[in-house]
């Protein structure tokens, strides 16, 4: 997005200079400046000032007490009514970004994710919001201040968010067939703004995509092209990767264990439950031959997935095989290996396609943590990656899952 110079004039004169603010977090920079009564209230009341103490980088956009009197009265006072919490907290982590986003990267963004899982649009203001005061510096990230309370879209029901993820990919379908012969016929602009329409489209739907492709999507489009044809392929290729991810079926090349659930949906954070299980164990990152040789030995067939538990900066610390039923074999040491028994567990999980990079596992890593935040849930425990596939699979066919174990 480009702005003139008065706009960036404004914005650095509605910068607040760097301060005590550095040393506090987003919730005591709040707590001492005297126009955020009503949402030091509000977060108060929705159990979510750790939202705001957290480490960071976070970016919070700060209603003052004006903007919160200006809500039509129905919708305040249906906020902090007595069953009001669960959608004050979705509008408190409206207002939230697990990033660091100054006024300088507002001029260069078109929207932001939020840790509620929805999306701010980005222009000349947030949302339907004027940012009053910008770049108000906290120990754990930033704060503008701005004169709306930002309300979230609605909320999509499980069945709506089904029906709308199949409408999204006929949108990016129907989108293809149409920019294809524009682009064909020298028309590349008429193409880019077929795409583009497209990817607004399904970004303004909550639910429509996976929140992996949403993420995905919405970065390529907002980040700045060269020139229409740039931004015609760079939308074709997130369109292309959306809609094979939508289309694909992994294959399993072992049995599960009795009663574990399958691979999640690719791209989308859910929960899931898993049951008391038996597993075998070896340290380190190169222990699939230890273990598979354990297993051979004491007739346990070989099952999907294999479990990695990562270390505290992402790296494979441990591996474990599942027995087929928790009650099969022994549990005990056996050199290297060790059996023991699981218990049932909840987890967040997110499940992808494709080659596990270090970049890719920290970008499902921030996403996941942000949706923790957002939903006030406690994870427990290291992070582990389910793999359902040997290394005789094609890396694009590849599924893995990133996991972590949520407090019961």
């Amino acid at each position: 997005m480009r702005v003139g110079p008065f706009l960036c004039l404004l914005l650095l004169s509605l910068a607040a200079p760097a301060a005590a603010g550095e040393q506090a977090d987003l919730f005591e920079v709040l707590q001492a400046d005297g126009r955020f009564r009503t949402l030091v209230a509000a977060l108060e009341r929705a159990d979510r000032v750790a939202l705001l103490q957290g480490e960071g980088p976070l970016t919070l956009f700060a209603p003052t007490d004006e903007a919160f009197a200006a809500l039509p009265e129905a919708t305040r006072r249906g906020l902090f009514a007595e069953g009001g919490k669960a959608a004050l907290q979705r509008v408190l982590a409206h207002h939230l970004l697990a990033a660091r986003v100054s006024s300088k990267d507002l001029l260069a963004t078109s929207s932001a994710a939020t840790v509620a899982g929805t999306r701010l649009p980005i222009r000349l203001r947030v949302g339907e919001a004027r940012v009053t005061q910008a770049d108000i510096p906290c120990r754990n990230g930033i704060l503008h201040v701005i004169d709306r309370v930002l309300l979230p879209p609605a909320k999509a029901s499980p069945a709506a968010a089904t029906a709308s993820s199949a409408e999204a990919l006929q949108i990016l379908y129907a989108a293809i067939q149409r920019g294809t012969p524009l682009f064909n016929q020298g028309d590349i602009p008429g193409c880019a703004t077929v795409y583009d329409e497209a990817a607004a489209k399904v970004l303004g739907t909550e639910g429509a995509l996976p929140a992996w492709d949403r993420m995905r999507l919405a970065a390529v489009r907002a980040e700045p092209h060269a020139d229409a044809a740039a931004q015609a392929w760079a939308l074709r290729g997130a369109f292309d990767r959306i809609l094979a991810r939508g289309a694909f079926k992994p294959r399993l090349e072992a049995a599960l264990p009795a009663a574990f659930p399958g691979p999640s949906p690719l791209g989308r954070i859910v929960r899931k439950r898993y049951p008391a299980s038996r597993v075998a164990r070896a340290p380190g990152s190169k222990s699939f031959w230890g273990l598979f040789n354990h297993i051979k030995k004491h007739g346990v067939r070989m099952t999907t997935p294999v479990v990695e538990t990562l270390d505290s900066k992402g790296q494979v610390d441990g591996m474990a095989f599942l027995y087929e039923k928790p009650d099969q074999g022994t549990t005990g040491v056996h050199g290297d290996v060790t059996v023991a028994d699981v218990a049932p567990r909840t987890v967040l999980s997110l499940a992808m396609l494709g080659e596990r990079t270090e970049a890719l596992l920290r970008a499902a890593q921030a996403l996941m943590k942000a949706r923790l935040t957002a939903e006030g849930l406690e994870a427990v425990g290291a992070w582990r990656v389910l793999r359902y596939h040997g290394p005789a699979v094609p890396a694009a066919r590849r599924v893995w899952e990133l996991q972590v174990a949520l407090r019961p």
